[in-house]
């Protein structure tokens, strides 16, 4: 049941949403539509169920991991049944680029089972990437999530911002791709911390699971899933937002001693930062056992 303070933030966000697209593009329109985007959807899964949310919200080509690896996330659910769970969410982070078609949401879950509702549920945080064509509706292209003990963040504030600390000019950075190999070379050669220590943002968003996310660098390098291992990425898609300051990766990872041995996927958020790509937010899946 949504309190009066949930019900309030969903109408100003709404609000904001409309009277943008009424007005033409305001500077904060876009995070704003996408955190009311990230809140129907949750609404729309505690109401009906997980499988028509996600089908309802998802586009045709977004993917999620499941046993093996990246799938469509669309095609998997097609032939399914509904879950026996009621998942819930919130966005407390969103983060939009300044061209406004390519966004991050993130923030708690918690599942509930529907035969035994007053069992202790469990928790986790998700991490989306939406993307939508001009003012048309945003749809989710990525989503990766982990699983935590305790409802961390539930009672965090919504922050939606736009990636506005780019500096200088965009044309002479180096592209999304090139950063994304700097990071799996030096995390072969060096360790993944190396990696996160050198291209990570201050405000680095580190999820793995086991643990609520690590929130900023400091935090990150210190965290019980932040590892010296060498490991290599394998980036499967990369993706630019049309004003060159906000993209992600996702792909799988390896052992560098081992490397066409999956043992994980991961979905990197990178931002333009002083004139270079930074990463954001970092979250992994480990691959099922085999």
């Amino acid at each position: 049941m949504k309190t009066p303070a949930d019900k309030a933030t969903l109408a100003a966000l709404a609000a904001a949403a409309l009277a943008a697209c009424a007005s033409g593009p305001a500077p904060m329109e876009a995070p704003a539509s996408l955190a009311a985007a990230e809140t129907a959807f949750a609404a729309h899964s505690v109401r009906e169920n997980m499988r028509p949310a996600f089908l309802a919200a998802f586009a045709d080509d977004g993917v999620t991991v499941r046993p093996g690896g990246w799938v469509a996330s669309n095609a998997f659910l097609a032939t399914r049944p509904n879950p026996p769970i009621v998942l819930d969410w919130k966005p407390v982070y969103v983060e939009v680029a300044r061209s406004g078609e390519l966004g991050l949401s993130t923030g708690p879950s918690k599942i509930t089972s529907v035969a035994k509702p007053n069992d202790p549920p469990s928790y986790g945080q998700f991490v989306s990437i939406w993307r939508r064509q001009g003012q048309g509706p945003w749809k989710v292209e990525v989503d990766l999530g982990i699983q935590h003990a305790g409802p961390a963040l539930w009672d965090q504030p919504l922050e939606a911002t736009i990636a506005k600390d780019s500096r200088g000019t965009m044309q002479n950075a180096r592209t999304l791709r090139v950063a994304e190999e700097q990071f799996s070379r030096a995390s072969a050669a060096a360790g993944a911390r190396t990696a996160y220590a050198d291209l990570g943002s201050e405000r680095l968003r580190y999820y793995r699971t086991g643990a609520p996310p690590a929130l900023g660098k400091a935090a990150a390098l210190q965290a019980p899933g932040m590892t010296q291992d060498r490991l290599v990425w394998t980036a499967e898609r990369v993706e630019s937002a049309f004003s060159g300051d906000f993209g992600y990766v996702r792909g799988s990872y390896a052992s560098a001693e081992a490397p066409a041995k999956v043992l994980g996927h991961y979905l990197r958020v990178w931002r333009l930062e002083a004139n270079d790509w930074r990463v954001a937010l970092d979250v992994t899946n480990a691959a099922a056992p085999q």
